[in-house]
């Protein structure tokens, strides 16, 4: 996983979120990967908060696992700074997301809070 195929490599996983990249390519003209996730942070974040598709959220997190094991550089800190981060922002959100990241994304997590002093 790269800069120049994670949001192609999501939306084949998560197809629901096909319209927010289409969107995102009409208004931008290209795939800036920093925003295209920050415009999806609040439908992760609904998920998460009404915890009723607990096997979306899996796979979710499944995939965030995925990146960070299997990403590179970008892509880790695409995870940490974008996603993980304004998971962080609210501490309820942050404590039922914890129950289902690996330990690769609680790493990454953990260190983002303690970065934000949060933690």
């Amino acid at each position: 996983m790269d800069e120049k195929n994670i949001a192609k490599i999501f939306i084949e996983h998560f197809e629901e979120y096909k319209p927010i990249l289409q969107e995102h390519i009409d208004f931008n003209g290209e795939i800036l990967n920093h925003v295209f996730f920050g415009e999806c942070n609040d439908h992760f974040i609904k998920l998460i908060e009404e915890e009723k598709e607990i096997s979306k959220i899996e796979l979710l997190f499944d995939f965030f696992e995925r990146m960070a094991i299997q990403g590179d550089d970008y892509v880790k800190e695409l995870l940490s700074v974008t996603i993980l981060e304004k998971l962080g922002d609210s501490k309820s959100v942050l404590k039922t997301a914890y129950k289902y990241m690996g330990p690769e994304t609680k790493k990454a997590s953990d260190e983002i809070e303690k970065f934000w002093g949060r933690f």
